[in-house]
């Protein structure tokens, strides 16, 4: 479910607006592997921007019913929106992992806090009926820590800072932001023009504006890299993505299915 997070981060110049939508994701081996609800809710100077990936079919019993959760809050400074705070979520039906951000731009420092829960099963015996049990426990732990590396934006404040477009004066651009990528990965930002662009729109719908390729570095170097299409529609909003042939699987796309606006 991380490439559904993939699909919608290009989202730009989303600005004074509320936003509901929902993407759905299809592989062509297994049919639809899951959705994706994005809403963006502003009052005043505040902002909660979050995005619900839900696994469902096949890819929900591979999975064990993964969940992914991305939520950022904070304040909306001369159009620009800095976070507060940032949680991403992860949870099956066995195990749970909640990562919160918490922001603090004037000491240019983030403390991260992890925590990790999962059902372990436990035998013991049981003496009034003289014999062995199993049973599950619920096992919790908490990490607390200042990150060495100080970033002032979360995956989804980032793109909604975006107001770069094909039409700009940058054209490539590499992500830095929490929940985007690591020390160990890289992931640049190009928009198609001319040829490249023609060739692109081959595997998307035609009523697109401007269009890129997302260029993302794999953990394991031996591995290959991973280019995905995000186009736009002529509203500055993401309204699909592709991914090539991946492993076995085959190809995947994610399509927006629902899409509401309401302005302030």
């Amino acid at each position: 479910m991380k490439l559904v997070l993939v699909f919608f981060l290009l989202i730009s110049s989303v600005f004074s607006k509320d936003i509901s939508t929902r993407y759905n994701v299809y592989v062509t081996l297994l049919g639809d592997v899951g959705y994706a609800d994005v809403t963006l809710k502003e009052h005043d100077d505040n902002y909660e921007i979050k995005l619900i990936a839900n696994t469902i079919g096949v890819a929900a019993t591979l999975l064990n019913d993964r969940i992914e959760t991305f939520t950022s809050r904070g304040k909306i400074v001369k159009g620009r929106y800095i976070p507060d705070i940032f949680i991403a979520t992860k949870e099956t039906r066995k195990k749970s992992r909640v990562r919160t951000y918490y922001f603090n731009h004037g000491k240019k420092e983030v403390k991260f806090i992890e925590e990790n829960a999962k059902l372990v099963n436990v035998t013991k015996f049981d003496p009034k009926n003289f014999e062995i049990v199993s049973e599950e426990v619920k096992k919790t732990s908490v990490e607390e820590t200042i990150l060495d590396v100080y970033k002032d934006s979360d995956v989804l404040t980032s793109y909604l800072n975006t107001k770069t477009t094909c039409s700009s004066v940058e054209k490539f651009y590499k992500l830095i932001a929490f929940g985007a990528h690591d020390e160990k990965n890289d992931i640049t930002v190009s928009c198609l023009e001319g040829s490249q662009r023609e060739s692109a729109i081959l595997n998307l719908s035609e009523e697109t504006q401007d269009i890129y390729n997302l260029h993302v570095e794999p953990f394991d170097k031996d591995d290959d890299i991973v280019d995905v299409l995000i186009a736009f529609d002529n509203d500055g909003l993401l309204k699909e993505a592709f991914l090539g042939e991946v492993f076995w699987i085959g190809k995947v796309t994610a399509k927006r299915v629902y899409h509401k606006i309401s302005r302030n």
